[in-house]
């Protein structure tokens, strides 16, 4: 059966949302679907990413209009709901297609209904619950999520599926996730620290990241890794900060080892978006920046929960809680312990397990 995903990357949305799909499209692959990618061409996207791990891309036309404002992220979906369900409804009627998979917040139930006469079902993946859907199977992968935030949002029959316990992670994580959570057992110093500030970064965060912790305490030679995507408008800028560093500072891009840097890392800081999931997964405590108001939830969430410390400000109060977790190796074992416990990496496993169960 074929699976076709509708999603985008640019420099205002990153690249989350189409990460997240790319792992559910491999573990659907493991499990015998047939997967294809719709996506519009604009700054920032990720095509050529998508076509590099191996699967076939059906490129919308570059837009810079937004020709409708009835979402709060309208202006994501270039081109407005209508063209954009006309391009789409032209491609799949030259296709076969299943399972029609929508991860975009500019899209809801007036674009599904309209791509409703092509494809019998349809998956929505979501993390704001703002907005009405068609479709038959709602994903909110985010913890604090429950049936009830969308069953006023979604059809009668509609399968919902809530939770952190859903979190889309590729196999790695779920490969060392025990290595990761025994490295830390009695762990007392900060000696690697990884910086993730999503992979386009457009306000650039690693700088106020990599100055709070040249402010700290931590020894000169702490090794720091920033992972930062190449279509990253500060990449240079951030690469000169870290030649000037007193650490030894690496700055890698187009990382496909993630799990094993996190696995390595005392600590993290990172955006609050859907890698808190692989950090959580991996018992990696980390300090949480909200690059955009989406991110607000989980943010909460997982400071509630005592999975992750918020970062405050300003960058002397951020540099202050850098010191405070070299000074307490229990505060980083009791975050470590808690956000483990939230996430087992087996989230993919379960939604791609939902498609091949009968509606």
């Amino acid at each position: 059966m074929k699976v076709v995903f509708r999603v985008d990357a640019s420099l205002d949305m990153g690249s989350g949302h189409v990460m997240r799909c790319l792992t559910l499209a491999d573990e659907l692959g493991r499990c015998g679907f047939e997967c294809a990618f719709i996506s519009r061409k604009q700054p920032g996207d990720l095509i050529d990413e998508i076509k590099t791990r191996g699967y076939v891309v059906y490129e919308l036309p570059e837009c810079d209009t937004s020709a409708d404002n009835h979402l709060a992220h309208s202006h994501w979906l270039k081109g407005g709901w209508e063209r954009d369900a006309q391009e789409s409804e032209a491609i799949f009627k030259r296709l076969t297609a299943g399972w029609l998979v929508v991860d975009h917040y500019g899209i809801d139930k007036t674009w599904e209904q309209r791509l409703r006469v092509c494809v019998k079902n349809v998956l929505v993946i979501d993390d704001l619950a703002d907005r009405k859907h068609d479709c038959d199977i709602l994903l909110d992968q985010n913890l604090g999520r429950t049936d009830q935030m969308y069953r006023p949002l979604v059809p009668e029959s509609c399968r919902i599926l809530t939770g952190c316990h859903y979190a889309l992670l590729r196999p790695e994580f779920k490969c060392y996730r025990e290595r990761s959570l025994g490295y830390r057992k009695g762990k007392a110093h900060i000696d690697r620290v990884l910086v993730t500030m999503g992979g386009v970064d457009k306000d650039n965060h690693t700088e106020k990241a990599l100055y709070a912790l040249a402010l700290s305490s931590l020894d000169d030679n702490t090794e720091i890794t920033v992972v930062l995507g190449r279509q990253a408008p500060w990449f240079a800028e951030v690469e000169a900060q870290a030649t000037n560093s007193r650490f030894n500072i690496r700055v890698l891009s187009n990382v496909y080892n993630m799990a094993q840097l996190m696995s390595k890392s005392d600590l993290a800081i990172g955006a609050a978006g859907s890698t808190s999931w692989e950090r959580c997964c991996l018992g990696l405590p980390t300090l949480m920046c909200v690059l955009a108001d989406n991110q607000r939830g989980i943010a909460k969430a997982l400071e509630q929960a005592g999975a992750a410390a918020l970062v405050a400000d300003p960058v002397e109060r951020f540099s202050a809680q850098i010191n405070n977790f070299k000074q307490s190796s229990q505060a980083l074992s009791h975050i470590s312990t808690l956000a483990a416990s939230l996430v087992d990496g087996k989230g993919a496993e379960r939604v791609a397990s939902q498609l091949e169960r009968p509606l």
